[in-house]
C-alpha cells in the first residue's frame, strides 16, 4: 500500500471519530483557480444531472477552466473540454442520474449551491462542512439523512481532494491549484475499482443507484484515448510550481 493512501485510511478512521471528513480543511486551502475549477466542475456536475461530484466532473472543470498548467498538460495529451464531455457520456458517470433533494428545491425556486456559498461566506467552509457532517451521522428519526444531502456532494470525490492536499503538502506549496488536483485525480484513478470507500460510504451511494466495483469512469476514459495514468501524474509532479 502506497504512502498517500495509508496517510488516507489513517486520517479517514481518525477524523471519523470527531465526525469530520476534513474536506473543509482541504479546501481552506485551494487558491483562486482551485475554487474556480470546482464552482465550474459543479456546474459540469448540475447540466450532466448527476447528483455527486466525481473525479470526472472536476477533469471538466480543469479543462473548462482552461487557465493553468494542469489544462495545458491534458491539451497536450490531447483532451479537450468538448471531447472529454462527449466521451463521458458515453462511458457513464460513476452515479447516474437520480431524483434527489436538490432537484426538488430547484423546481421551488431554491438554489442549493447558492445558500451552501451564502453559508460558507457567513460562517466559513470547515463550519458548513462539520455540520453536514453531524446531520449525516445522526439516526433517522433524530432527522439524519441516509443518503448524501445537497449540501454534501463531494463524498466520491474526497479521496481525490485529499490526495491533492497531500501533494501540495509534500511539494511545501501553501495553497492547493489546479496543477495538484490533476495529480489527485490521476492518483485516485489509478486504483482499478476507483474508490477504497468504506462500509458507510458504500450503503450511502448505493441508496443513489451506485453500482460497487464500477471502474472509475476517468480511468476508462485515459485508458481507452492510451493515456498512462502513472506517467500522466509522474508529469503533473514535474511541473513547476
Amino acid at each position: 500500500m502506497t504512502r498517500h493512501r495509508i496517510r488516507y485510511r489513517i486520517g479517514r478512521l481518525l477524523w471519523a471519530m470527531v465526525g469530520d471528513d476534513r474536506i473543509g480543511a482541504v479546501y481552506d486551502r485551494f487558491d483562486a483557480d482551485a475554487r474556480e475549477v470546482m464552482r465550474l466542475a459543479n456546474i459540469e456536475r448540475r447540466q450532466l444531472g448527476h447528483p455527486g461530484l466525481a473525479d470526472e466532473h472536476i477533469l471538466l472543470g480543469l479543462l473548462r477552466h482552461g487557465a493553468s498548467s494542469a489544462a495545458a498538460l491534458l491539451h497536450a495529451h490531447g483532451l479537450d473540454l468538448e471531447t472529454v464531455r462527449a466521451e463521458l457520456v458515453t462511458v457513464g458517470p460513476t452515479l447516474a442520474p437520480k431524483a434527489d433533494p436538490a432537484t426538488a428545491l430547484r423546481a421551488l425556486g431554491i438554489d442549493i449551491d447558492q445558500v451552501r456559498q451564502r453559508l460558507q461566506a457567513t460562517f466559513g467552509s470547515g463550519a458548513v462542512l462539520a455540520a453536514e457532517r453531524r446531520v449525516r451521522r445522526r439516526p433517522w428519526w433524530r432527522g439524519g439523512h441516509s443518503r448524501p444531502t445537497p449540501l454534501c456532494v463531494y463524498l466520491l470525490a474526497k479521496r481525490a481532494l485529499h490526495f491533492a492536499g497531500d501533494h501540495a503538502a509534500d511539494r511545501g506549496d501553501t495553497h492547493v491549484t489546479p496543477q495538484h488536483l490533476l495529480y489527485g485525480l490521476l492518483y485516485d484513478a489509478q486504483d482499478p475499482l476507483g474508490t477504497e470507500l468504506g462500509r458507510r460510504g458504500r450503503a450511502t451511494l448505493a441508496a443513489l443507484g451506485w453500482v460497487p466495483g464500477r471502474p472509475n469512469p476517468l480511468r476508462l476514459l485515459l485508458q481507452t484515448r492510451g493515456v498512462d495514468l502513472a506517467r500522466l501524474a509522474t508529469d503533473v509532479s514535474g511541473q513547476p510550481r
